[in-house]
């Protein structure tokens, strides 16, 4: 499911603002965990169809070398080919890369009927020092099958994946300004289907998925974490499994002003209910349903639970939260790609339903950009 925001600021009371949510929910999505370390579970359908892990949790740390005429750089990348991003959608099977109804993601089995996409968020606490004064900062960044970006949006290295760059500290003249980082990631592996994926199968990466941390000026080896394991081979089972979600399509914040403050709300919307409702017939299964929620790279706030609305010159005018209330509590939720469970389904049941309220927040960024801004969400049901 896909939702998209649109929005129109005016600083004049004359004129009105509108921010609009065309939320389109009709999609098929069902994916599972995967249940143990010798097998992977997925759906049968096209799509996001399974998780390789419950979750990615690694920590690394380095010192990078700045030179005066450097700019920004692609410090924290990811690589799925020796230790070096292959940044174009390259279609020679070596690199390994694919891409399924445009989403990007590493190829998993032979057949390529499966691929690997990272959902993954980073923090890297810098320090650095420049004469006699210390700095520090935090950049965060999102990697996804869209792409990748920090929260200080300075793009990717020229046709890169997952390669977002960030500032790099110097003060103009000295050669050697060095810079520690201090590096954690989390998130999850999804995996994605063409729909032609059997029970079966194995699967094999021939270098591992991993997350590095590169000195621009150094020869490495760079510290790096694992995503995904290399020559390990999981045997694939299929299930009938599938859930359909739906919200409503369209939501009209109405008129807002673009002279609010930072982090002011403007208003709320609570229109209909998110519903998902799963059936299953082979192989019954008993499982967790949770909501996944992740979002366009170039939508990254650097908080997980808001989506930038933001303009043709990708600035943020303002951002829009998601609740929702799970049996009369009210839950946020994050656009990380974390599952909040809703629900569960059981061997013994064909099918089970669930629908609960939901509410959209819009609150001003407070940077006084008129004119249109936009952004967008996916949501899925994850089953584990």
């Amino acid at each position: 499911m896909m939702f998209n925001l649109f929005g129109f600021f005016s600083k004049t009371a004359r004129k009105k603002a509108f921010i609009y949510v065309y939320s389109f929910m009709s999609l098929f999505i069902s994916i599972a965990y995967q249940a143990n370390a010798e097998s992977i579970t997925v759906q049968s359908g096209r799509g996001l169809v399974g998780v390789a892990n419950n979750i990615v949790s690694t920590s690394m740390s380095g010192r990078t070398s700045n030179a005066i005429n450097f700019l920004p750089f692609s410090y924290v990348y990811l690589s799925y080919y020796s230790d070096y991003t292959r940044c174009e959608v390259a279609t020679t099977p070596e690199y390994g890369v694919m891409q399924i109804d445009g989403v990007t993601g590493i190829k998993l089995n032979t057949e390529g009927t499966l691929m690997l996409v990272p959902e993954i968020t980073y923090t890297d606490n810098r320090s650095w020092k420049i004469g006699n004064t210390n700095y520090v900062d935090t950049v965060t960044a999102i990697f996804n099958g869209y792409g990748s970006n920090t929260n200080q949006n300075l793009g990717s290295e020229t046709g890169c994946v997952w390669s977002p760059k960030q500032s790099t500290p110097n003060n103009g003249y000295d050669n050697d300004i060095y810079v520690t980082h201090q590096v954690s990631a989390t998130g999850r592996v999804l995996i994605y289907g063409t729909g032609a994926q059997k029970s079966g199968y194995t699967s094999n990466l021939n270098y591992p998925f991993k997350i590095i941390l590169r000195d621009p000026r150094g020869a490495g080896p760079y510290p790096y974490g694992i995503l995904f394991p290399a020559n390990t081979y999981y045997p694939i089972n299929v299930s009938t499994l599938g859930c359909t979600l739906t919200t409503p399509t369209v939501i009209d914040f109405g008129p807002q002003s673009a002279n609010a403050t930072n982090g002011q709300l403007l208003t709320t919307k609570s229109d209909g209910n998110l519903t998902v409702n799963c059936q299953q017939n082979t192989n019954p299964m008993t499982a967790t349903l949770s909501l996944s929620a992740g979002i366009n790279p170039i939508y990254f706030s650097g908080n997980e639970y808001e989506i930038n609305l933001i303009n043709n010159q990708n600035k943020a005018g303002a951002y829009v939260t998601m609740s929702l209330n799970i049996n009369g509590i009210p839950t946020n939720i994050p656009f990380n790609r974390t599952p909040v469970d809703i629900g569960t389904i059981s061997a013994s049941n064909s099918s089970a339903s669930f629908s609960y309220p939901i509410t959209y927040s819009l609150y001003s960024r407070g940077t006084g950009i008129t004119g249109k801004v936009k952004g967008s969400a996916e949501l899925s049901i994850v089953l584990r």
